[in-house]
């Protein structure tokens, strides 16, 4: 299941009544609210990493950390079972994922244009089948890396503003002003663009196709930069989240998949 398809088809209904109030609104804003900058902040408390927590580190057992928090994407979906194992001498995130729906984030402020280099390892079981990725209700991935990034949000459209509001609504989270997904596919070819059906806000890209790899660990090297002025056209913000995510309700499958490290690495 995609992130954003429970939000955005909400909003689609809804926009065609929220344009004219928002219109209203950015024309005359509200009386005695306070001036913030419409550019996406997590306050970016400095408490916040520099860089990823590595799986590696955490405990036997559960995943969750100071560092990596429960992404939930829906109170009516089951969530993906995520917890550290052994797997082949080395402590990784495994996930399973039961015609589930549920990820993992961190919140992180990086520099991509100095640490632009996204690096990762996965091994996924079994694809997911009748799954894909161009259709909203079959648009599982047995895997995702995603990262999100911060930006002018006076850039977003009204569609987009108002689905920025929901996400907050629902989430308590700001919608990120971008986000790339990294995924695998059933068949599509590798580095294929994915405009999201649900929100121009996240682009997904196709870094490996098919089911001949399955059950080995695959590195991945991605200069998220290059893959974000590809998406969107222009140079990215700090990123702010990197996560993970193993989803199978809308096809109502099972599959189990282990995720390495992730690493955003500076330019050597």
């Amino acid at each position: 299941m995609n992130a954003f398809m429970n939000i955005h088809s909400v909003v689609r209904i809804l926009v065609p009544t929220l344009a004219p109030m928002f219109a209203i609104a950015t024309l005359v804003g509200c009386a005695g609210a306070p001036q913030h900058s419409q550019t996406y902040s997590h306050t970016h408390d400095v408490r916040l990493s520099a860089q990823v927590a590595p799986f590696s580190t955490l405990q036997l057992g559960e995943p969750l950390s100071i560092s990596w928090q429960p992404w939930i994407l829906s109170r009516f979906n089951r969530r993906t079972d995520y917890r550290v194992v052994e797997h082949g001498g080395v402590r990784v995130l495994r996930a399973h994922s039961d015609k589930a729906a549920s990820g993992l984030l961190q919140d992180v402020v990086i520099d991509p244009i100095t640490s632009p280099n996204l690096l990762w390892r996965w091994n996924v079981e079994r694809l997911l089948p009748g799954a894909n990725l161009t259709r909203r209700g079959s648009d599982d991935s047995p895997v995702r890396v995603i990262v999100s990034f911060e930006g002018d949000m006076d850039k977003l459209d009204v569609e987009d503003r108002a689905a920025a509001g929901m996400v907050k609504m629902f989430s308590g989270r700001d919608m990120p002003y971008a986000t790339l997904m990294y995924v695998w596919d059933n068949q599509l070819p590798v580095d294929t663009l994915l405009d999201n059906a649900h929100s121009g806000r996240a682009k997904m890209i196709v870094v490996e196709s098919g089911g001949l790899r399955t059950g080995q660990w695959l590195d991945f090297r991605r200069n998220v930069v290059d893959d974000f002025k590809r998406a969107f056209g222009e140079a990215p913000g700090r990123v702010i989240s990197v996560g993970v995510m193993t989803d199978s309700n809308t096809t109502e499958t099972e599959t189990v998949a282990y995720y390495g490290d992730i690493i955003l690495q500076r330019d050597r």
